[in-house]
């Protein structure tokens, strides 16, 4: 207390015992004023990227500078908080109005399968999100991803991508594929971005993973530097400066491959850049039963697009690694329209069993194109639209939804065992022989829904839902995955020897 308010109060002390009551003073001083809080400028709200079983990334930009923050909840009682980094970006260096800061928080040690709750603040304030703050990891078992492709077209008076965006917020799947060219006119730019892809998507992005792949036009700016920096996106194996171009991640049984087939395809076709062998690498190194690659130009499509080298270095280097190693799905985008193939191998329709099925997803917004008659499409209709798939163990549906909800395509992959058709490559060895004892290996495609050893003295006849027959008997199972088998014959044999494998998809056999 100062020298006037003590003097202020002894005065009110004397003046109270003169009037007969005794009061004590309130010797407290008015505060100052607090000057007014400034709210926070956001330029992009919050949005979830590279959600995988044990980490999720959240990121959002504002023109404020400050220390940015990430509570996160399974339970919504017990939060931890993550401090984010932070990147300045220069007007100079964007060609926006304003400068900003982007803002990422990484969050690890989570638990797969688990829905967590999350909330922003920014040097003590709150940032809003667009929709709901949440996000669920990935893990085991069943579920449903949507694709969206060509969708930064931003016209209101033919709001395609409006109708799209609005129904892809209904649906709260898993995690979003998109095939490319998220911006166009102009193609590239960061302002680009902010107008035509967070500003459509923001409700949806504050809650589900979007893994997408780049376009011709995504490249307009130079080496799709804002591309790149706006998204956060796997990097295991990608070698570093070609990481955010191509990557791959897993979810449940699924591995999905995001490769780049403008730039990086023509530095590997034209170059020897690296993308093609660690395309060739990464899928053999997998044990998931599922194979989904996803890029932007489409191999086997028709329309506007179909002359289009890309399409044709597709053709010549892509399809081969893909059969080598089992790919079941590819998903594309390009043609602006929605497109399924029959079943393709070796340039030939086969089965819907053992074949790889090409969609193409390319009608999230841009002007349409025509779809001209052509040998290996299926089906196809001129329609905005997304992909809804639902992945349930060996089965995977997908149907094409249009603007206005109305399902325009169903169908469904459930792919059957088949031996390997590489050449030089046994299908099935018998070592030492067809003796009682022995140990048979098969090698193919589609073998098994999960990797699995025996884990019992005595080996099971049944592993991940296989079974391997001999002349009809079940054979003991010491390892089953996607593409081997390991097998004790437990009895001798003479002649001609059928072997059998069997999933839940079918079976297929083969005399040796």
């Amino acid at each position: 207390m100062n020298r006037r308010a003590f003097l202020t109060a002894l005065g009110a002390v004397a003046t109270t015992q003169k009037l007969g009551t005794w009061k004590l003073p309130d010797a407290r001083l008015e505060p100052e004023e607090e000057p007014p809080i400034t709210p926070v400028s956001i330029t992009r709200y919050p949005y979830v990227q590279n959600v995988r079983k044990d980490r999720a990334s959240i990121l959002w930009a504002t023109v404020d500078v400050g220390i940015g923050q990430v509570s996160y909840s399974a339970d919504g009682v017990n939060f931890r908080t993550v401090t984010a980094t932070s990147r300045f970006f220069s007007r100079a260096e964007t060609g926006l109005l304003t400068s900003h800061v982007q803002y990422q928080a990484d969050l690890t040690g989570l638990t797969e399968n688990t829905d967590y709750t999350y909330t922003v603040n920014l040097n003590g304030q709150n940032i809003i999100a667009g929709g709901e703050t949440r996000f669920r990891t990935a893990g085991p078992g069943s579920f449903r991803f949507l694709v969206v492709g060509d969708s930064g077209w931003g016209d209101p008076l033919n709001d395609g991508q409006g109708l799209v965006a609005k129904r892809v917020a209904l649906e709260k799947p898993a995690l979003l594929i998109h095939t490319g060219d998220l911006v166009y006119n102009p193609g590239g730019t960061y302002e680009s971005y902010q107008r035509k892809y967070f500003n459509y998507f923001a409700d949806t992005m504050s809650s589900v993973p979007f893994f997408p792949c780049p376009g011709n036009h995504d490249y307009e700016v130079a080496n799709a530097i804002p591309y790149v920096t706006i998204h956060s996106l796997p990097t295991e194996g990608v070698p570093v400066p070609d990481r955010g171009r191509y990557y791959s991640f897993d979810w449940s049984n699924v591995h999905f491959v995001s490769i780049d087939s403008a730039v990086s395809l023509n530095r590997a076709v034209n170059s020897n850049g690296p993308m093609l062998r660690w395309l060739d690498n990464d899928l053999r190194s997998t044990r998931q039963f599922w194979r989904v690659v996803y890029f932007h130009h489409p191999p086997w499509a028709t329309g506007n697009n179909q002359g289009d080298v890309e399409s044709a270095w597709g053709r010549t280097y892509l399809t081969p690694i893909f059969e080598r190693n089992g790919v079941q799905l590819v998903i594309c985008g390009h043609e602006h329209s929605y497109q399924r193939t029959v079943p393709i191998r070796n340039s030939s329709t086969v089965s819907s069993g053992i074949g790889t099925h090409y969609f193409t997803s390319g009608g999230g917004g841009a002007i349409l194109y025509p779809v001209p008659d052509k040998t290996m499409i299926a089906f196809a209709r001129r329609e905005y639209h997304y992909l809804r798939a639902e992945v349930q163990g060996l089965r995977i549906n997908i149907r094409s939804i249009s603007q206005v909800g109305a399902e325009l395509d169903n169908y469904s992959i459930a792919p059957t065992p088949a031996f390997t058709d590489a050449p030089r490559v046994a299908p099935v060895t018998l070592t030492p022989g067809p003796v009682a004892g022995a140990t048979i290996r098969i090698i193919g495609r589609n073998l098994a829904g999960d990797e699995m050893f025996a884990c019992t003295p005595t080996p099971p006849i049944e592993l991940a839902g296989t079974v391997v027959t001999v002349n009809g008997n079940p054979i003991q199972l010491l390892y089953v995955s996607p593409s081997q088998i390991y097998a004790v014959l437990p009895f001798a044999v003479e002649g001609n020897i059928t072997i059998r494998v069997t999933t839940a998809n079918g079976f297929v056999e083969r005399s040796v």
